[in-house]
């Protein structure tokens, strides 16, 4: 009797950054989610890397993933193009010895991510060509927020540092805070 160890993935923005090493679905899933967040949130920065830039227009599409030491192919046709030639150039076996076709498994990690930004507050479309929708909702919601926080911070000081001519008033939600001498 054989015992199947447990499916495990890797994911690479080609072959420099890594995203998941040796994990299980559940944790690659999880990696390429915070892969995704650090990306936009660098972006809205200005501090992003080549790889979040190809994240933002390629999508899932451009992340490598590696399921148990194989590299993993959703495109059939370019599969069994280099298939072909591999067959040609008599290496077809170490070929399928380090390849393997799925041609299914992107759209079952789309739908997963989806499902986690749903649950985040952020409804989008496929993930599978761009992200660049989802990355300009993320960047207007860090620069909202960091505006908030700067506002906050600013009446913080002038409230400690000058408690005795500044108040602070309560406002609603989404005005901006006051201050009065």
């Amino acid at each position: 009797m054989t015992v199947d160890a447990p499916v495990r993935y890797t994911a690479r923005m080609e072959d420099s950054i890594s995203i998941a090493e040796d994990v299980p679905f559940e944790r690659l899933s999880a990696g390429i989610l915070a892969f995704t967040v650090r990306a936009a949130m660098a972006r809205s920065g200005d501090e992003s890397e080549w790889e979040h830039e190809e994240l933002r227009r390629r999508g899932l599409g451009g992340i490598h993933i590696f399921r148990n030491g194989r590299a993993l192919w959703t495109d059939r046709d370019a599969f069994e193009a280099e298939l072909a030639e591999a067959r040609r150039s008599t290496c077809a076996d170490r070929f399928n010895a380090s390849n393997e076709l799925d041609p299914a498994f992107l759209e079952l990690l789309d739908e997963d991510q989806r499902q986690r930004w749903r649950l985040a507050g952020y409804e989008v479309p496929s993930l599978l060509q761009d992200m660049k929708l989802l990355f300009s909702e993320i960047e207007s919601d860090a620069e909202n927020r960091v505006a908030d926080a700067r506002r906050a911070f600013a009446v913080e000081i002038l409230a400690s540092a000058c408690h005795d001519l500044y108040e602070v008033r309560n406002v609603s939600d989404g005005d901006s805070p006051n201050i009065s001498r």
